[in-house]
């Protein structure tokens, strides 16, 4: 009888249908996320045309919600660090779903505009603890795949928006009330739990998993106890604004903190590129026409030929969404594959490099089609790439400051899509060239610090 490490644990109990459920429940909650703050941006059209929106108003819209995650992203990762993982995400879930139906009720622009802000202030527990709930629940060598797989539901939410605005509409709260009950009837993680002291319902934690995936307690296998190397002295006696430096602070130090800004950087260029080109793409679709011009000069030239806004139909939008969204899971789908034999690192190289191919040839290419095809690609290969990047976050830091590194470099990582919509907005349409040139430099520089990851 022995008292085991609990990622030793994890790879004696392997993956079940216990964590089949976790995936499905984090992957609804995934989608909630995408509806909630993408999902602006899937139906900016159609919003544009019907509240005579400037490109200025629009591009406050795409990014209010994300103003929101940026300002409390650093106190939910200090507090899932805190009092839990599970907790934080039932919090947060409930409090957006409120705020986002009171959003909908809302007269004129500017209090849908400020309601839009709050979700996004709420909805920041449920932002990235998700990745972090089914690490900590995964074996080690699994932690990429099934992260990856979990995220698969991004895609699908690109799918899910347009598709529920154009048809069903009606039901899209009550989907999202099967997150919050499913999430309520899972377990916190065995590794929070050990981070805060609590041994034994973290052990009862992995034997309700043992049991549920190897029909056998932990006993029978002869473990009696678990626990985790190097955790920190507890800071409970701090005050919160001493507490909260003192756990942000090793983050900023050796050893995490070269990891911790390689990480960063990479993820706020995904953003930047993936996220702030999906924000505004069917606006950007709107402007594309069968001329034999490159994409900036269709702007320019759909900006000077009509004299007011021209409204496509419904349905032109709806497919447009569901062709971004397809192509966002069909490059989810090809990194699980890969991942099968070819090392995390070296996807994100590989996706890297024609991302910017692909945005460096909107220089000269010409005609809708293959324009459509390389900025779909352009922004879907990067997209697809955030959820690599995080698991190789949660792998190179600490049960007790994962959540905090995870929350502060989707923060950084959120600011870059805040920074990449207002370029858009403002520079597309005098500074056409410039401005796809910048989304291109941006993920130039990914590339190279693709170089720099560990080799995990």
């Amino acid at each position: 009888m022995v008292v085991a490490d609990v990622d030793e644990v994890l790879d004696e109990i392997g993956f079940g249908w216990m964590q089949a459920l976790m995936v499905f429940t984090c992957s609804l909650t995934c989608v909630f996320l995408n509806d909630e703050i993408m999902g602006v941006g899937l139906v900016a059209v159609d919003i544009a045309c019907e509240f005579s929106l400037s490109n200025k108003q629009l591009s406050l819209l795409s990014i209010a919600a994300f103003v929101g995650l940026i300002l409390t992203s650093h106190y939910s990762g200090y507090l899932t660090d805190k009092i839990g993982r599970r907790k934080i995400m039932l919090y947060s879930m409930v409090l957006a779903m409120v705020s986002s139906i009171i959003s909908i009720l809302m007269p004129s622009f500017y209090y849908f505009l400020f309601w839009r802000f709050m979700t996004g202030l709420l909805i920041s527990g449920v932002s990235v603890n998700n990745i972090t709930y089914i690490s900590e629940f995964t074996k080690v060598k699994l932690q990429s795949v099934v992260v990856n797989i979990m995220c698969f539901a991004f895609a699908f939410g690109a799918i899910y928006v347009p598709v529920v605005a154009h048809f069903l509409s009606p039901l899209n709260r009550i989907l999202f009330s099967w997150a919050i009950i499913l999430m309520w009837m899972l377990p916190e993680t065995a590794k929070f739990l050990i981070s805060v002291g609590k041994m034994d319902r973290a052990y009862e934690t992995l034997n309700r998993l043992c049991l549920k995936n190897r029909g056998k307690d932990l006993a029978s296998l002869g473990i009696t106890g678990v626990f985790q190397a190097d955790l920190p002295e507890s800071t409970d006696k701090r005050k919160f604004c001493e507490s909260l430096w003192y756990d942000t602070v090793p983050l900023l130090k050796p050893p995490y903190l070269k990891n911790f800004l390689i990480c960063t950087v990479i993820l706020s260029g995904y953003f930047f590129v993936g996220n702030g080109i999906t924000l505004w793409f069917m606006k950007l679709r709107q402007n594309m026409s069968d001329s034999n011009m490159i994409i900036c000069d269709m702007i320019k030239y759909t900006k000077t030929s009509h004299s007011t806004s021209i409204c496509p139909h419904k349905t032109s939008n709806f497919i447009d969404g569901i062709v971004l969204g397809c192509a966002f899971l069909g490059c989810c789908i090809l990194i699980s594959l890969l991942l099968i034999c070819v090392r995390n690192s070296y996807i994100q190289f590989s996706y890297t490099i024609i991302a910017t191919i692909c945005g460096f040839s909107l220089n000269f290419l010409k005609l809708q089609v293959p324009i459509l095809i390389v900025m779909v690609l352009f922004s879907s290969l990067l997209a697809s790439s955030i959820p690599l990047i995080s698991s190789v976050l949660c792998a190179v830091v600490p049960t007790h400051l994962r959540g905090m590194a995870i929350n502060m470099s989707y923060m950084f990582a959120r600011l870059s899509v805040v920074i990449a919509s207002a370029l858009i907005g403002n520079w597309m349409v005098p500074y056409c060239l410039v401005t796809f040139n910048i989304f291109v430099v941006f993920a130039l520089v990914v590339t190279f610090f693709t170089f720099l990851l560990p080799k995990i």
